[in-house]
């Protein structure tokens, strides 16, 4: 082999190998995307599970917003029924279920506005605006509510559509969302 066949195989092995690594580097990349959005959608589809089970057993009269009024709503207060006592209906005491003060977050309240309000933050990451919307004084994502925040709740008689936006940073710091909806149907 001359010196030039040499350089040039050497040149070829290099272009090859750069080739090589940069597919291992683009399928780690999106293998770490993909693994980012899954984590994002568990925890999403965790905290809207927690939410609507807690709202399935509260009972219809007992919701705020008022079932009659169609329009959504960043949080929820209900009472769920412990039992009958002597032909009475018992209630546990209320509990409310919304967004925080900064609205990125989704937090469980009993008691709330009370002495004894306990407080808990069921998920951390919540959009401003549901996926889809951006504060226009319109209907960006076509469901048919005009700029609903990251958690919304619909209530239409006996049931209840919820809806939750997470968003946080992905692997290359380009932020990722998930968005999940359900309808529960409440007691009447």
């Amino acid at each position: 082999m001359t010196a030039m066949e040499l350089v040039l195989a050497l040149a070829l092995l290099a272009i090859i190998a750069l080739k090589a690594s940069m597919v291992l580097t683009s399928a780690n990349e999106a293998q770490q995307q993909d693994s980012a959005i899954m984590a994002l959608e568990d925890q999403a589809r965790r905290a809207l599970d927690q939410i609507a089970y807690a709202v399935m057993g509260s009972d219809r009269d007992s919701l705020i917003p008022d079932p009659e009024s169609p329009i959504f709503s960043t949080s929820l207060r209900y009472s769920i029924s412990l039992g009958v006592e002597d032909g009475e209906v018992v209630w546990d005491d209320p509990e409310e279920i919304g967004l925080s003060l900064d609205e990125s977050q989704v937090i469980w309240r009993k008691n709330p506005g009370t002495a004894e309000e306990l407080r808990v933050a069921w998920c951390n990451v919540v959009r401003p605006f549901l996926e889809g919307e951006i504060p226009n004084g319109t209907d960006d994502n076509g469901n048919g509510i005009v700029d609903e925040n990251g958690l919304s709740f619909v209530v239409e008689r006996d049931a209840v559509t919820i809806r939750l936006s997470v968003q946080r940073p992905g692997p290359q710091n380009q932020p990722i969302s998930e968005t999940v909806s359900t309808m529960v149907t409440v007691r009447n």
